[in-house]
């Protein structure tokens, strides 16, 4: 079920077809990519809004610049009009974090429940392309919202998220994520990343959520959890 995969070193071009991705909506509001055979797809235009979450659309008129607050807001709506799905709503991704897939990908492979080839392999790919240069991942990536950052360089907790430097909780986590995904241990990324982690302390040294996640995969003991009294929760 969990296998193996020859993954290519260089993560910058797609190692899936982007042009059969297409993405479904819920009453409930979820929001899941599906991936379709050449036939489905022919069938099947892929509309604006997938292109633009997938970074391949191209050709889009180009607005003219702002005069005024009218033209400004003409402009928005032209942008965004096309960027709406056919329930009507915008979708949009959640995209920064890298504390997140971990858990996810140590939920899945517990509990057995498989992710598409696909899948994996897309998902291995954007781990590779937000690693930092030292080989390791920190709590976001790097330049999320860089600009944001640059207005408050004075908060020194907010900057220290967003600009992801490598963290024993960044590394550990998503380097078990692209093993479990299917990434070879004598992968080049593999590779870095574990003399990351072994330089910043080891993952004996992640934080609390990490410590979770490892024990719940059976390589942490549940001893070294650091207890939290339920009044604190």
């Amino acid at each position: 079920m969990w296998t193996r995969f020859d993954i290519p070193t260089d993560p910058s071009q797609p190692f899936t077809d982007f042009s059969r991705w297409r993405l479904r909506y819920s009453d409930a509001g979820d929001q899941t990519w599906h991936y379709l055979s050449p036939e489905e797809s022919k069938k099947e235009p892929q509309p604006t809004v997938d292109k633009y979450w997938l970074g391949t659309l191209k050709d889009t008129k180009k607005l003219p610049p702002a005069k005024d607050a009218i033209s400004a807001a003409r402009n928005g709506y032209e942008f965004y009009k096309h960027l709406q799905a056919s329930t009507g709503h915008w979708p949009g991704e959640y995209g920064g974090p890298l504390f997140l897939m971990g858990g996810l990908v140590i939920g899945s492979y517990v509990t057995g429940m498989d992710f598409e080839e696909v899948e994996k392999l897309e998902m291995i790919r954007y781990l590779m392309n937000v690693a930092n240069d030292d080989g390791g991942w920190g709590m976001y990536v790097h330049n999320v919202l860089l600009a944001a950052v640059e207005y408050l360089k004075a908060v020194t907790y907010f900057i220290s998220h967003t600009e992801g430097v490598s963290t024993v909780f960044g590394t550990s986590m998503n380097y078990v994520a692209i093993r479990l995904l299917g990434m070879e241990a004598d992968h080049p990324v593999a590779v870095k990343a574990r003399a990351c982690l072994h330089a910043l302390g080891g993952a004996t040294r992640v934080p609390t959520w990490g410590k979770f996640w490892l024990a719940v995969l059976n390589v942490y003991e549940w001893s070294g959890q650091n207890s939290i009294p339920p009044e604190l929760l």
